[in-house]
């Protein structure tokens, strides 16, 4: 008789430390002490001595101690982490100085530069963990990854848990933040990946449109920044966004030409696994090695091991080392949406694609191939996408099918000619503009097309994963299942989701938006949009159209609405606002209280209130102080807008202390919100 699953170690011992690693955050998320891990690893200890004594399979028995050894450390591991998080080594809120090492430097959501910085020293205290400091535009000297800075200024503490989920800074080990306004020093300090990434930067940015440059930073190394905001979003609506995340797509990519070239070059294999590994981490090193790019090189790290040793390369066993290995280093990284759709995509393709791709046999075998990977990565970061950011794109299904090939190959372009233009200056001018051609007409295919249209919004929690993980186990060959068992693991969750569908069909949800001095609503009774006469962020929304704009200011109201490159069907302004007759063929609604797209407002001195599906918000326009405690209103969130410095939002009964700046989108429905995660945000 088949034994329903062979049993592969890597894999048994990573879901056992990401099981750790889940039990303890769930003891942190309740407040619960770190003695309560001892219950679950007591019970996996006494099941495995059951099982050895009833069995007598001593290889298994041992295997299934080993699984609970190591769920136990991935659990006191994490609890460890947490438990020295939320330590302070001094008292935040004072006047202090700060000396660090800037290990990322870009832009935020809003435009305005932030550093993090690590090896932090507060006064003459070492602090463990790092700070994210925003930087104003007159904040003191240049710098940028590798410099050593230091100022002066107060900091305040990151919570651990915000708004009912892990705060996204402490994923990336971020235990202050704080805001630098003047005095900052900077010391050049060398970084080789930094000066390689600056290398690369510059012959870009220097020999290519603003646009064309900052998509192609952004494919070879992660960093979005250069990137319009508009642009972005026109990738991230059509499902291919994924190509800015440096992975297996970029890595592989680089190792299999290597592996080209040495292989005709006919070099001995373990000085060929050698120098591939090698130039492999070095490019990681350039990308910040960042969960996608440390994923993908541990890959090729098997890969290039299996060679050298005659062994079968195993994909499940090298992904699951690979996020064994990530875990070890930082065990929160289980709830970085990065980590989780980097390893969702590779897992999905590796458990799916051999019976997707013989369910599509009778198309040619490229195709089939193409179409088996594609749809397999994209099914298994649907549950992901949907929690993370509560919409997944239709586009993407089909887009990603002709779209991965092509960047493929443009990026090996685009590699090949940033190296030209970095290492020879002198030919960057020339070389690069041409061979950056057929990424340019991309780029502006796809800002054409938008996309917006595909986007799919769904209200869910992370209950989605369970009918996943039940048909992938259906469809996935590594399961050696009899025909009835494996037709009803594909039933159930299709039942499953029918009877939700069906059960929630009668709800609704928006997507709220908070960001840029402005707010969009999306409901099922149209699109709004919200600004304030001090509003920046004009070419956010250029070319959009909605059906009202709400303006909420003083006697300037009006003047805004000249500034904006979008179409809307109503203007509603408060009551008090001089009037005008009209505003071209667009109605004009002056009133205090009114209802547009189903959602009813009304003003309060400076506030603007509305309620969307059961969720409260206060708009209001104060500039950015030290009293946001005193000024919250009795709302589930305070936006305040004011000008293009950004949102600031309070959660009901919260202090301002845990303000969450940027732009942020949320999921409202039912009276219960679901955050994106934008990182990082001011």
């Amino acid at each position: 008789m088949k034994k329903i699953v062979n049993l592969r170690l890597p894999v048994l011992y990573a879901l056992s430390f990401a099981g750790g690693i889940i039990f303890a955050v769930t003891l942190a998320f309740f407040s619960l002490d770190g003695v309560y891990i001892l219950v679950p690893a007591l019970f996996m200890f006494g099941g495995c001595i059951i099982y050895a004594i009833s069995r007598r399979r001593a290889f298994r028995a041992f295997a299934c101690i080993m699984a609970a050894v190591v769920f136990t450390v991935g659990a006191i591991y994490t609890y460890v982490v947490y438990f020295s998080f939320c330590q302070n080594s001094f008292l935040v809120g004072e006047l202090v100085q700060i000396c660090g090492r800037v290990r990322e430097a870009g832009l935020t959501s809003t435009g305005s530069r932030y550093i993090i910085l690590d090896n932090v020293t507060v006064g003459n205290t070492r602090v463990s963990g790092r700070i994210l400091a925003y930087l104003s535009s007159n904040a003191g000297e240049y710098c940028r990854r590798g410099y050593e800075v230091t100022f002066e200024t107060t900091i305040s503490k990151v919570n651990f848990i915000s708004d009912g989920a892990i705060d996204y800074r402490a994923v990336k080990n971020i235990k202050y933040y704080c805001s630098v306004t003047g005095g900052l020093q900077a010391t050049y300090r060398f970084s080789l990946f930094g000066e390689i990434a600056n290398a690369m930067e510059n012959a870009l940015f220097n020999n290519l449109s603003a646009e064309t440059a900052g998509v192609s930073f952004a494919m070879l190394t992660g960093n979005t920044d250069g990137i319009s905001a508009g642009t972005l979003a026109s990738f991230r609506n059509g499902g291919i966004a994924h190509v800015f995340a440096v992975s297996g797509l970029h890595i592989g990519v680089i190792y299999g030409a290597l592996s080209f070239i040495f292989k005709k070059l006919r070099l001995n294999r373990f000085v060929s696994a050698t120098v591939k590994i090698a130039l492999v981490a070095a490019y990681a090193g350039v990308c910040g090695f960042s969960p996608s790019s440390v994923r993908a090189l541990v890959c090729c790290a098997v890969s290039a091991a299996s060679s050298c040793l005659y062994r079968k390369y195993d994909a499940l066993n090298a992904v699951a080392i690979a996020a064994l290995l990530l875990l070890l280093i930082n065990p929160l990284y289980m709830f970085d949406t990065g980590f989780v759709l980097s390893f969702g995509a590779m897992t999905g393709i590796v458990l799916l694609s051999v019976n997707v791709k013989r369910l599509l046999s009778f198309l040619p075998r490229k195709l089939a191939e193409a179409l088996s990977v594609g749809w397999s990565a994209q099914f298994a970061t649907v549950p992901a996408l949907i929690s993370s950011f509560g919409y997944v794109s239709a586009a993407g299904l089909f887009l990603n099918i002709i779209f991965i090939p092509l960047v493929s190959a443009v990026y090996v372009i685009v590699f090949v000619g940033t190296l030209i233009g970095a290492v020879f200056p002198a030919f960057a001018s020339t070389v690069l503009p041409v061979l950056c051609t057929p990424l340019e007409l991309i780029i502006n295919v796809v800002a054409f097309c938008g996309f917006e249209n595909s986007l799919i919004s769904l209200n869910t929690d992370n209950l989605i994963y369970l009918p996943f993980i039940v048909f992938t186990a259906g469809m996935t060959d590594k399961l050696n299942l009899r025909l009835s068992a494996r037709g009803a693991l594909l039933a159930l969750p299709v039942l499953c989701l029918s009877i939700a569908l069906a059960s929630t069909s009668v709800k609704t949800s928006a997507n709220v938006t908070f960001g840029n001095g402005a707010v969009t609503v999306e409901s099922s009774g149209g699109s709004l949009l919200i600004v304030t006469e001090n509003y920046g962020g004009y070419e956010t929304f250029d070319g959009r159209n909605f059906d009202a704009l709400v303006v909420l200011g003083g006697e300037d109201n009006i003047s805004v609405v000249s500034s904006l490159d979008c179409s809307f069907g109503a203007l509603y302004v408060r009551g008090s606002a001089i009037h005008i007759p009209t505003l071209g063929s667009t109605p004009i609604i002056y009133s205090d209280s009114f209802e547009a797209c189903g959602v009813s407002f009304a003003y309060s001195g400076d506030v603007l209130t509305f309620n969307v599906e059961g969720v409260s918000v206060a708009v209001e326009r104060e500039s950015r102080g030290e009293e946001y405690g005193s000024l919250l209103q009795d709302a589930q969130f305070n936006l305040y807008c004011y000008g293009a410095d950004g949102a600031v939002l309070f959660t009901r009964g919260e202090s301002y202390g845990i303000a969450t700046c940027g732009s942020m989108r949320f999921i409202f429905g039912g009276g219960k919100v679901l955050p994106s995660h934008v990182v990082p945000a001011e």
